[in-house]
């Protein structure tokens, strides 16, 4: 066991299993290596059974320092035999030392970590036996499976090493002795010690500069959906942060000296150890369950864990989501106390000579000032005045306009005093309008905004937000919670404002035009707030808008304005998504709903920022073309400008073809052969691409065009029309490793049919081999022609499924919806199912069965979930209204739903 009063932890030893290692010393090498090795693995797998079967009662640091110490003792026993064998003499710890370092050294061993140690000698002078028995050391330890990071140094070359490599200084500032004598154990403090008086300045900006670029690595979100409990902000990378500030400042790891600081509380860095410990315990499930190391928590096992540590479903949550808001809040607490600590060590000049401060101090009124861009208190009697509110809230009007920021000072001030944001508060008129000015100024929302939320005051005030703190979605669609997701979308606006993104097509002009911005910005503040209590949350948010509002003192028309954003904001990205959007009943019902030219403006803008806020990648330029031409489909309908819209989109396909050396003639025969939705849904460019695989299939019988971009594999193919070749044509795709994430399908008047999917693959590697590429234009000809069994190209699919399986968000309200009333020409067939291997084939398969053709198809894959739209007849006509009924019936079965599922 560790004897250095240094040491800030104390590792268990079993006498039993010292007694067994001992056993072995006078073992041959390779019997006692296998010895060693199988006696790791068992007692790995007791410490795994341990941790699961007592989950209640064993922490993290239990289980981490059971780790710690069973390595412990073989790596003695391996360091005493490698070092006796090369001749060291009786007593040869004094003269060089094996200390452990880094996570290994404060005790904090997760499973699969490495295994960092300090060979340390007492002089310069060279050892005849310790080069031979550190290598010795090294490969035994390697023989024995540990991943091993080791240096071997003496004490003065040591000291000269940390003085500029402050990576090997965090490690060693961490180190525990195991096999050492009192001289080297008071010599290595000693070192520490020095090394902490010269170059504790420069150590800590180096440790604020790495931090930064962590940041950078990693996101700057807490809140991702799968973070990384080691990298991610808040994790076990800032806590090891805290204990070296607490060295630097106290010359202790001791985290509770950093309340040396002021500001700071016991209670904060005991609620950071307890995070710590949380993070600790969570590690080493996942490194048990994987039997690797595994530091990115990923959906399913955040499903697992909630399990295994006994949350329940609660007022229509998951356990899961219960397990997860408890764990953001914990990383919550270990980000702000990084944050916090960061700026008392500037203040308190620890990170060198600072700018004095009145230098910088300018008054912003009589109760504030600001300090190099940060708001402070100015007026010691501030909290006791009795409009606390209403000068809180127009100080964040004030910093929103000079561009400050609050300092986390004030913020953790503000914390305290949250209970003065009662309903009589919530209900000042006054205090309502400078919200909304706030919320209003759109090119500087999101920054004050953040500042709100991360004191209290925002979810205070707005307690319909607050409901949303540290909430998460359980899918693997969103990839934040959703307060962050609110925040991220409400900076989507401010950066189109500000001409930092385009947007949508046409984003800026619009945006520039809405009159009532505040109400915009209202309306995606409060657009998720039904989410708190689970799914329902469009219906259930939108009636939540009224209580809203009366607090704020709208009048009935800003009320129905917010109220209609709230219950629309997915209407536009659904329709974009799951409706030929340019079919004329369809279009007639869908511009009723969205009322007005400026209704339309600000759910236009809405839907960007939403989307956008949801994770990287997730809107794309092809759903952005999608949306634009939806935007002007409608807006033209509401401008009763009749049809120029087709004319114009007309004009365009058949410019782009002529510009392509396509003869206007030709070009204009091979538009108008394309179903008039064609000029709706095709991207910008990729008619050309069209017209070219389509020439091909005339001549050829298949035609394909393949081109990588952001981060999907577009691609066109064309074939010749048959019964049932959507279903044929998908399965193929999936048995060469692609999966569909979006799919559109067009029927030309001369019996082809032209295809654009968006696609991932699971063979990455085969993306530049031409070889590839001809053997699905072969198979996707011979499947075509009926030569070639689709059915066995997903077979050989499934047989070979390589690589990890897609996030699991345990959907399980799968959905087969027929609807009858947009189209007046097809039955229109909603698939909202979990997603599968093969799954589009089958549907499509199930349909053709029913003696169904598809005129259109819309594909989309959310996560791993699939939102599918068909647009189904039979006999060229739509489906009586038995027969709908009776296709989602066989639907329903061909999927192997449960009825009460199928809703």
């Amino acid at each position: 066991m560790s004897t250095d009063s240094a040491s800030t932890v104390f590792i268990p030893e079993t006498t039993t299993l010292l007694r067994e290692l001992a056993a072995l010393r006078s073992v041959p090498r390779a019997e006692a290596i296998a010895a060693f090795k199988t006696i790791r693995v068992r007692e790995h797998e007791v410490i795994a059974k341990q941790q699961v079967d007592s989950l209640g009662e064993t922490t993290g640091i239990d289980t981490a320092l059971a780790l710690a110490g069973l390595s412990d003792a073989i790596i003695r026993e391996l360091a005493d035999r490698a070092f006796t064998r090369a001749g060291a003499p009786a007593g040869w710890h004094e003269q060089v030392g094996i200390f452990a370092t880094g996570g290994y050294g404060r005790g904090e061993l997760n499973p699969c970590s490495d295994i960092d140690l300090l060979v340390l000698a007492k002089d310069s002078k060279p050892v005849p036996w310790l080069t031979a028995g550190n290598a010795e050391l090294q490969a035994s330890m390697w023989d024995v499976k540990f991943t091993v990071g080791a240096s071997m140094r003496s004490v003065s070359e040591l000291t000269r090493i940390i003085d500029e490599d402050f990576v090997t200084a965090t490690a060693v500032m961490e180190h525990r002795p195991m096999l050492a004598g009192v001289a080297l154990c008071d010599g290595l403090r000693e070192v520490m010690a020095t090394f902490r008086k010269r170059r504790g300045v420069a150590f800590l900006k180096f440790k604020l500069d790495e931090l930064a670029k962590r940041r950078e690595q990693a996101g700057v979100s807490l809140f991702q959906m799968e973070p990384n409990l080691k990298s991610n902000p808040g994790c076990l990378r800032d806590v090891q942060l805290l204990r070296n500030m607490a060295f630097i400042v106290s010359g202790s790891r001791n985290l509770l000296n950093l309340a040396d600081l002021d500001v700071i509380t016991r209670k904060d860095l005991i609620d950071v150890a307890a995070a710590n410990d949380h993070l600790l315990r969570l590690r080493s499930l996942l490194h048990f369950h994987h039997k690797r190391k595994q530091d990115v928590f990923q959906l399913p096992d955040q499903l697992r864990i909630a399990k295994q540590l006994g949350y329940e479903a609660v007022s229509q949550l998951r356990a899961v989501e219960h397990f997860m808001k408890s764990h953001y809040a914990q990383i919550l607490q270990v980000h702000q106390t990084v944050e916090l600590a960061v700026s008392r060590l500037k203040a308190t000049g620890h990170l060198g000579r600072w700018t004095l401060l009145i230098k910088t101090r300018k008054t912003i009124d009589k109760d504030f000032s600001a300090i190099q861009g940060q708001v402070y208190v100015a007026n010691p009697e501030f909290w006791t005045l009795p409009d606390v509110p209403d000068r809180l809230l127009r100080m964040f009007r004030i910093a929103q306009q000079k561009g400050l920021r609050l300092s986390l000072e004030l913020q953790r001030v503000i914390r305290t005093h949250l209970t003065l944001f009662n309903d009589a508060v919530r209900g000042d008129k006054a205090i309502a309008r400078v919200f909304l000015e706030i919320i209003g100024d759109l090119g500087r929302t999101r920054a004050i905004l953040e500042d709100m939320h991360n004191c209290g005051l925002l979810g205070a005030y707005l307690p319909e937000f607050g409901n949303l703190t540290c909430h998460m979605q359980f899918d693997s669609y969103h990839q934040f919670t959703v307060d962050q997701h609110t925040l991220f979308a409400m900076g989507n606006l401010d950066a189109v404002v500000n001409g930092q993104v385009p947007g949508l097509p046409g984003m800026p002009t619009i945006l520039a035009a809405v009159r009532r911005k505040d109400l915009l910005g209202l309306g995606l503040l409060l657009h998720d707030m039904g989410k708190y209590m689970g799914r329902g949350h469009v219906a259930r948010g939108a009636l939540m808008v009224a209580q809203v509002a009366a607090r704020m003192g709208l009048d009935p028309a800003e009320e129905e304005l917010v109220y209609w954003l709230v219950e629309k904001h997915v209407s536009l990205s659904d329709a974009s998504r799951m409706r030929d959007f340019h079919e004329a009943s369809f279009l007639t019902s869908f511009s009723e709903k969205m009322g007005n030219r400026e209704q339309l403006d600000m759910l236009y803008c809405l839907t960007y920022a939403d989307a956008r806020a949801v994770g990287e990648g997730v809107l794309t330029g092809w759903q952005e073309a999608i949306l634009k031409d939806l935007y002007q489909t409608i807006s033209e309908r509401l401008q009763k400008s009749g049809g120029t819209a087709s004319i114009s989109r007309y004009d365009r396909l058949v410019r782009e073809l002529m510009q392509a050396g396509v003869s206007e003639a030709k070009a204009q025969d091979f538009v108008q052969d394309l179903p008039h939705s064609y000029l709706h849904q095709v991207p910008p460019g990729d008619v050309q691409r069209h017209h070219a695989v389509l020439l091909r299939a005339r001549t050829d019988g298949v035609g394909i065009d393949h081109e990588l971009k952001e981060k999907h594999l577009h691609l066109a193919a064309a074939l010749p029309d048959r019964h049932a070749l959507f279903a044929d044509v998908t399965a193929t795709l999936t048995g060469h490793g692609f999966d569909i994430i979006a799919a559109r399908t067009w029927v030309t008047g001369s019996g082809m049919v032209v295809y654009s999917f968006r696609l991932s693959t699971i063979f990455p590697g085969r993306l530049e081999d031409p070889v590839a590429w001809d053997r699905l234009r072969k198979d996707l000809l011979a499947v075509s022609q009926e030569k070639l069994s689709a059915d066995s190209l997903l077979e050989r699919r499934r047989n070979a499924r390589v690589g990890p399986k897609p996030a699991d968000s345990v959907f399980d309200d799968p959905a087969i919806k027929v609807e009858q009333r947009t189209s007046e020409t097809h039955t229109i067939v909603d698939v909202h199912v979990k997603d599968d291997v093969g799954l589009l084939s089958r549907v499509c398969r199930a349909i053709s069965d029913f003696r169904c053709e598809i005129g259109f198809a819309s594909i989309n894959t959310m996560g791993d979930v699939a939102v599918d739209v068909f647009y189904v007849q039979r006999d060229v006509r739509k489906l009586t209204d038995q027969d709908a009924e009776a296709l989602r019936s066989h639907l329903i079965q061909a999927l192997n739903l449960a009825p009460a599922g199928a809703k």
